[in-house]
């Protein structure tokens, strides 16, 4: 088998890439090969002249960055039920490993990654390509879309751009009207925020269920009502303290396996899919496919029924 590394050189510390490489370099008996991101994006590009290059070959994909870096990474292949893939996280927030618990600090050794063990695993697919942790539209991707307004001040931390961002979209987002489907169940309403997540966690500390199942077929649905984005401050501390007993009070909390979502007005909208912003949206169609990814995991770690067996 051959190891493929794609770092993201843009995610986490200045010296990940290189000390990454060092680290590798350590390495006996072991056949690899270590490609940079240039820059967002390039991940798909990337992988599919990869796929190209070693044609008929066993690989091994290592995502080396954050939420984004791995979703450019997948949507990269045309098929993923034959593809072994690893996370190494180095990102802002790297919410699919929460579902791992108290294991997720494993997935930061790299050698437990390259010894480890390959469970199944569902993910996200929509017509606007794949993700492994959440589709939302509403507070979250108008937080999204402004994050870049102020990544001017990253150089006091990497933090501060999504929290201005977040405390922008909390006071100034407006609900609109959708027209949502799930499970063939359709509703309609002015809806402030809509999300599935196939993991229970997203912008790195909402927590919106804590028994997530990542490979049961179903996502976790959350649509908050028609309200003023800043008028949710308090189910938004108790979605961080994990507080579920109130959230059915401003939320409508369901599971689902497919969700379409649009404006009533057919106007268009942006979603937010696991980091990437995607505008000018008319039809938002997705599904959950059921242990569609083979997921390279630490020794002995597991979820769901593979935990219990």
């Amino acid at each position: 088998m051959t190891h493929i590394f794609i770092i993201n050189p843009f995610a986490g510390s200045q010296t990940f890439a290189d000390d990454l490489r060092t680290k590798l370099n350590t390495m006996k008996n072991f056949d690899y090969f270590v490609f940079n991101t240039r820059y967002a994006g390039y991940e798909t590009e990337l992988v599919r002249k990869i796929l190209h290059i070693f044609d008929g070959e066993k690989l091994r994909f290592y995502c080396c960055g954050g939420s984004g870096t791995m979703r450019n990474m997948l949507n990269g292949f045309d098929n993923l039920e034959n593809v072994e893939v690893a996370f190494f996280p180095c990102g802002l927030t790297n919410d699919f490993l929460k579902n791992f618990g108290e294991d997720e600090a494993r997935f930061h050794n790299i050698e437990e990654l390259i010894n480890g063990d390959v469970i199944q695993v569902d993910y996200i697919k929509s017509n606007y390509g794949v993700s492994l942790n959440s589709l939302s539209t509403g507070m979250d991707s108008n937080c999204l879309g402004k994050m870049d307004d102020y990544r001017i001040f990253r150089f006091v931390s990497r933090d501060v751009p999504y929290t201005l961002a977040t405390l922008y979209s909390i006071f100034v987002s407006n609900p609109h009207e959708y027209e949502v489907t799930l499970d063939g169940e359709t509703i309609t309403g002015k809806f402030a925020e809509i999300f599935i997540g196939n993991g229970c966690v997203f912008g790195g500390n909402m927590y919106f269920d804590e028994k997530t199942c990542v490979n049961d077929g179903k996502a976790i649905s959350r649509i908050v009502g028609n309200k003023k984005a800043f008028t949710l401050l308090p189910s938004l501390l108790d979605l961080m303290n994990r507080k579920y007993d109130r959230l059915e009070k401003n939320m409508r909390c369901s599971n689902c396996s497919k969700i379409t979502i649009k404006r009533t007005s057919g106007s268009p909208f942006a979603i937010n899919h696991d980091g990437d912003l995607i505008k000018g949206i008319s039809v938002c169609e997705a599904e959950i496919v059921h242990k569609g990814l083979n997921l390279v995991v630490p020794k002995g770690v597991r979820v769901c029924e593979e935990a219990e067996k």
